[in-house]
């Protein structure tokens, strides 16, 4: 899903292959909640100690969803439209939003949350804030490919502006 173009600017100029490795992906679906294990993760590697990009896809129960967007301590809110709630960090971005789907709605999830961090250094390039804002896009349109939703959810077509700016690293 994700091309060499999507995670040049989070490798800091460096060179050489990526590799993508997945946590339980053991019925060949990849990026979308598990129902059996909550969550599917891909990580994508320039060596086996350096994880450069981290996706998450997880389903949320109502009162997790709540906590997790309602409050978002040290992360400020990310305008990705009326379907979905966003947060971004120093460390992660996440969307999350309602999916009417039989598998997590009958385990009581009702949401899904897509998180996207990557290896952050201080201070943040603002080349990293774009590639990860677009890769999390990117994540959750193909989340929502394939593991549709009864109910309507809207992403834009590219990330807003709005949602460009991240926090600062603090004092």
């Amino acid at each position: 899903m994700l091309t060499r173009a999507d995670l040049e600017p989070l490798a800091e100029g460096e060179h050489g292959t990526f590799a993508a490795s997945y946590w339980l992906d053991d019925d060949g679906t990849r990026l979308r909640p598990n129902p059996k294990e909550w969550e599917q993760t891909c990580e994508v590697r320039r060596s086996p100690e350096d994880t450069i990009l981290r996706i998450v896809v997880q389903p949320l129960r109502e009162s997790t969803e709540q906590s997790r967007f309602d409050s978002p301590w040290g992360k400020s809110r990310l305008d990705f439209g009326a379907d979905v709630r966003g947060l971004v960090g120093q460390e992660k971005v996440d969307l999350g939003f309602r999916c009417d789907n039989p598998e997590t709605v009958d385990m009581g999830a009702p949401y899904v949350e897509v998180e996207v961090s990557t290896r952050f250094t201080d201070p943040v390039p603002a080349r990293s804030h774009r590639a990860i804002l677009d890769i999390l896009l990117k994540t959750t349109k193909a989340a929502l490919a394939s593991y549709p939703c009864s109910n309507p959810v809207h992403l834009p077509d590219s990330v807003p502006e709005t949602a460009a700016n991240f926090p600062s690293a603090g004092p």
